[in-house]
């Protein structure tokens, strides 16, 4: 009798994962005290393992680049270290035998693995960006938060594993500039780059990244959550169910675990890095986002005025920057807003009120405001000179009156032609005999026409 799926969560194994049956399809022994693998670990129907929450030591076998069917691999919270194996020509030539010399090590169509979620957290992996994950074209969930890599982010994520949807890098040594191609990562709900040393602005392309804007849905071969055991039989695709892991998340103001329907919480965390510049004005045609954290960098300049634009914002952590001018009154237009932090900038100015904020002020006001020394009005002691109104800030205020401008410029335009055409039309019939006989002619027989319809009906 075959052995098809081995499932001993939550015991007391320890030694080594041993050699499998060849036949086995899932492995689940997380939360054991497993130290490691075997020697020429091989399980070449394994399409499924749960390895988390052992105490698994030393680096991840080469083995895994012959696992041809393996879809899930979990080996989060152990003490894995060194870097991931790459899976370079030696390994594919052990895939197959047949390789051809002049095709590249990095041949997907032919030798890609066909992984869709990949979960390393809390790990001591380190070197830079695993070039694992170029073998690896169906990925979907990739989770390498607290670890050691250290380097810059390639520019080939969005080409080499183009149908991410979770991407949580937080907490390693990860350095350089955030790649523009980054941004496009078009199936992209959650984006977690924080804690790091990332450094430069923010790109620009924000609107490359489809799903949070709104425009389009995700790859249909996504999964409600990235914890959910699929495997594929003879009948097609099995669901096993939902195995006990979580991810934590920081998210309004606290650390959160999350497992069923994680992919539904739309975040982008840049927190805690260096970067500079000012928030590009493309943030705001993110209108699916839920949760947006850039707190703790050296942003500066103004707060976009069209932040409004995110209805969907529950979460919004910009504190700890330098961002000057005033708070757009926009803000009063994000209804689901129940955590908001600008605290520690250089903001100035009335403080809006109106809607969600008034909600905000009376929760916890302090912790959302202050150390701006020149913002007035409620809930700050500070009291603002003058009627107590919500002026619009003097860049808001600009841009509003350009806005209008062009409203003008518009309309203008319209009635100019409007006028230009008939002038035209009324001097071609008044210098022109032949237009002007053949214009009354018309108008002639349209009258003979209504007439004859008139009287016979």
């Amino acid at each position: 009798m075959s052995v098809v799926e081995l499932s001993m969560q939550s015991n007391l194994l320890t030694g080594f994962v041993p050699k499998l049956p060849r036949t086995i399809v899932v492995l689940g022994i997380s939360r054991n005290s497993i130290c490691g693998f075997v020697p020429n670990f091989r399980a070449p129907q394994l399409q499924v393992a749960i390895l988390f929450s052992n105490s698994i030591t030393g680096t991840i076998p080469t083995s895994i680049c012959r696992s041809r069917k393996l879809r899930i691999l979990d080996l989060s919270n152990n003490f894995l270290s060194a870097e991931l194996p790459d899976c370079g020509r030696e390994e594919l030539k052990q895939q197959s035998p047949f390789i051809n010399n002049s095709s590249g090590v990095n041949s997907t169509s032919s030798f890609g693995l066909k992984i869709t979620t990949l979960l390393l957290r809390n790990n001591s992996l380190s070197s830079g960006f695993p070039l694992f994950t170029q073998e690896c074209p169906n990925l979907i969930y990739l989770d390498l938060t607290q670890n050691k890599f250290t380097g810059e982010l390639p520019g080939w994520i969005s080409k080499a594993i183009p149908h991410l949807v979770m991407l949580r890098l937080r907490s390693n040594n990860f350095s350089g500039h955030v790649p523009t191609e980054i941004m496009e990562l078009h199936n992209v709900r959650i984006l977690d780059l924080s804690n790091n040393n990332f450094f430069g602005a923010i790109p620009g392309s924000l609107q490359n990244l489809k799903v949070l804007t709104g425009t389009t849905t995700a790859n249909t071969r996504v999964y409600d959550n990235p914890f959910e055991e699929t495997y594929y039989d003879k009948m097609g695709l099995a669901d096993v169910g939902q195995y006990n892991d979580s991810l934590s998340v920081v998210i309004k103001g606290q650390v959160l675990e999350y497992r069923m329907n994680t992919i539904y919480l739309m975040s982008i965390d840049l927190s805690c890095n260096s970067l500079t510049g000012e928030i590009p004005e493309e943030l705001s045609s993110l209108a699916g986002l839920v949760s947006l954290n850039l707190s703790s960098n050296l942003l500066s300049g103004n707060i976009p005025y069209k932040i409004g634009k995110l209805r969907s914002l529950e979460s919004l952590d910009l504190s700890k920057n330098t961002l000057g001018g005033g708070i757009p009154q926009s803000l009063t237009d994000l209804t689901y807003l129940s955590y908001l932090n600008l605290s520690y900038n250089n903001l100035s100015g009335r403080i809006p009120s109106g809607h969600q904020l008034d909600i905000l002020k009376a929760d916890d006001p302090d912790c959302t405001y202050i150390g701006n020394p020149g913002l007035c009005g409620g809930p700050v002691l500070r009291q603002c000179p003058g009627p107590p109104r919500d002026p619009s800030t003097n860049e808001e205020s600009a841009r509003w009156h350009e806005d209008v401008f062009l409203q003008m410029d518009f309309s203008l335009g319209l009635i100019i032609g409007f006028v230009a055409g008939t002038w035209i039309v009324f001097c071609g019939l008044l210098f022109m005999k032949r237009w002007r006989y053949a214009y009354f002619r018309l108008l002639d027989k349209l009258y003979d026409r209504l007439y004859v319809i008139c009287v016979i009906t």
